[in-house]
């Protein structure tokens, strides 16, 4: 989608479905679930692979209080994928919050 000159294009959130390793054979992917615009987190369901294939997904809450206004920029993304991925390393989640995966 291309906006006309002087718009700016509507953000979205940095989506990792490329498999991020952990070790040899671990590794994550993780796609973001909802924002909590009052308490500034973003929660993103997480996917542990083993070999390539899906293990178990749990819940990460990040902040993003430390983003300001920007979220376009390169270190917005990649600040993301070092504290999702700080979580996948753990193998578990971060909040009480569930989302989707209580269901």
């Amino acid at each position: 989608m291309t906006g006309m000159p002087g718009e700016e294009m509507p953000f979205r959130w940095p989506v990792f479905e490329e498999a991020v390793p952990i070790d040899s054979v671990s590794s994550w992917t993780a796609v973001q679930e909802s924002y909590d615009q009052r308490n500034d987190d973003c929660y993103y369901i997480v996917t542990l692979l083993k070999e390539g294939a899906p293990v178990r997904s749990f819940m990460v809450k990040v902040d993003v209080g430390w983003a300001g206004d920007d979220w376009t920029t390169p270190e917005f993304a990649r600040r993301l994928e070092e504290e999702i991925g700080r979580a996948a390393r753990r193998g578990e989640t971060n909040t009480d919050y569930p989302g989707p995966l209580a269901r």
